[in-house]
């Protein structure tokens, strides 16, 4: 993934000026030709925040549509980092849409008012209810307790709505959108939306379902922690997903892809591997917390590749650090590196509580002996036995130290991957170290772990910021 000196990518610096013009278009496409009498700054001005906020909503399910090429090009992390932050700038536009217009003029509290048109507000009044919902649900479900499949579910459910309150409010009120290809253009990107989330909840698993497979086997790994190994259904080579080590696919296990059973999983699998899959499942409740049971022959779908944390054939190196179930991506790396014969040293730093919570253990040891110098192996355990004689505690800035290459350190591939905090504390000891951020890698899957504050999360963050700012200078301009 090519990166900027931001650490962000330029693919991603691409993306947010396509989001930009995407979203500031409808507000000056209904300045072009003919146009009603102007009614003030402010009446103006909250019906701009009402069109560039209706328009990020509509961009939101675009940022999650699992399009394969922009996975790879931008990566999840970002992709997750961006949507986060998208949705909490969008709906303080969304909220100053009312608040102004009621303001300049009270006779804009009908719309919100049951008395004069009760279907109206209630669609209106869900819209700055559920929104609110919709991102607080996402940032603390784990925190909440809700089950991923049915937060999934109600998630797109609520998002589709959301769009069509929108879209079905503007057209409604029509002051701007009396020419039909004006509206046209609102109803282009509203359907450009909903079809990203049937895309993704229909078409995706459609294609899954074309190239079934079966569970091969379900092999201890670690405690709590599980080895699933996948098989096709066909005898064709080809049916076999093709990746790049790092990368992740959605995996369902039941009968049908439809299933709201579907779960983000790393490939564990070398790349040079191409009759099976193999994912690395940690207990962690509802559904991973039956991982052991599932037998083989279990009927399985896979989604995927996505993800841009893959592995650098020109790197001079891969230092990595782990913790826990973050080892899976490692591990395809170390894999490919072993079974393609390259000649690339590799670090490895990996975090545990104990020896038994410590994945590909006897693998790890073996590639050791068969890569010799070029592999070395760290373990830290957080609640080591006695006699422990390796690091304890947390991976620590002083341990990194020690680690660190000598030479080409610039060159050299950093992946992070495992609890946010330490992947934090990792990722700033590299860069106090001068190692640029552009050359760190490191992902994840969930929304709320996309609160990390990383310096790229933070970048992230500051961009789609900056984002918000310009479309608030452009509704000022169409104000005036």
């Amino acid at each position: 993934m090519a990166k900027g000196s931001l650490g962000i990518g330029r693919h991603l610096i691409a993306w947010a000026v396509l989001y930009l013009a995407v979203a500031l278009a409808p507000l000056f496409v209904v300045l072009v030709g003919d146009r009603p009498p102007h009614r003030g700054f402010w009446i103006e001005f909250g019906v701009a925040l009402g069109f560039v906020s209706l328009a990020m909503m509509a961009m939101q399910s675009v940022l999650t549509a699992r399009f394969s090429t922009v996975s790879t090009a931008i990566g999840q992390d970002n992709l997750l980092q961006f949507h986060r932050q998208a949705g909490i700038v969008a709906y303080a536009l969304v909220v100053g849409h009312p608040v102004v217009l009621i303001l300049a003029e009270w006779d804009n509290w009908a719309f919100l008012d049951p008395r004069a048109n009760l279907l109206r507000a209630a669609a209106l009044w869900f819209a700055l209810v559920a929104f609110p919902v919709l991102i607080l649900s996402s940032l603390w479900r784990q925190q909440l307790k809700l089950p991923y499949e049915w937060w999934r579910l109600g998630h797109g459910v609520v998002a589709v709505l959301l769009v069509v309150v929108g879209l079905v409010h503007i057209t409604r009120v029509a002051y701007y959108l009396a020419s039909p290809w004006k509206l046209g253009l609102w109803l282009l990107l509203g359907v450009a939306s909903i079809g990203c989330v049937v895309w993704v909840r229909v078409v995706s698993p459609w294609r899954a379902g074309r190239s079934p497979y079966r569970v091969e086997g379900v092999r201890p790994l670690a405690d709590r922690t599980w080895s699933v190994t996948l098989e096709p259904t066909s005898d064709d080579p080809s049916d076999v997903i093709r990746f790049r080590p790092g990368q992740f696919a959605f995996v369902t296990l039941a009968e049908s892809p439809y299933s709201l059973e579907q779960h983000p999983f790393s490939i564990a699998s070398g790349a040079e591997t191409h009759d099976r899959l193999e994912f690395a499942v940690r207990e962690l409740g509802d559904f991973t917390g039956r991982i052991g049971t599932v037998a083989p022959g279990t009927r399985a779908f896979v989604d995927g590749p996505y993800g841009a944390m893959t592995l650098s054939s020109d790197a001079a190196g891969l230092f990595a650090v782990a913790g826990g179930i973050g080892i899976t991506p490692i591990a395809s790396m170390i894999r490919t590196i072993a079974d393609a014969g390259l000649r690339m040293p590799v670090v490895l730093v990996y975090a545990n509580n104990t020896p038994e919570d410590i994945a590909f253990a006897a693998e790890l040891d073996r590639l050791a002996l068969d890569l010799g110098d070029d592999l070395v192996v760290v373990h830290v355990l957080n609640r080591p036995p006695d006699g422990w004689d390796g690091p304890t505690g947390f991976v620590t800035a002083e341990l990194l130290t020690g680690l660190l290459p000598d030479a080409d350190r610039d060159r050299w591939q950093y992946v992070l991957c495992g609890p946010p905090p330490m992947m934090e504390a990792a990722e700033n000891a590299l860069l106090d170290h001068g190692v640029p951020l552009a050359r760190i890698d490191s992902e994840r899957f969930d929304i709320g772990a996309a609160a990390a504050t990383g310096r790229r999360h933070a970048n992230v963050r500051r961009l789609v910021v900056a984002i918000g700012a310009v479309l608030l200078a452009a509704s000022v301009v169409f104000a005036l």
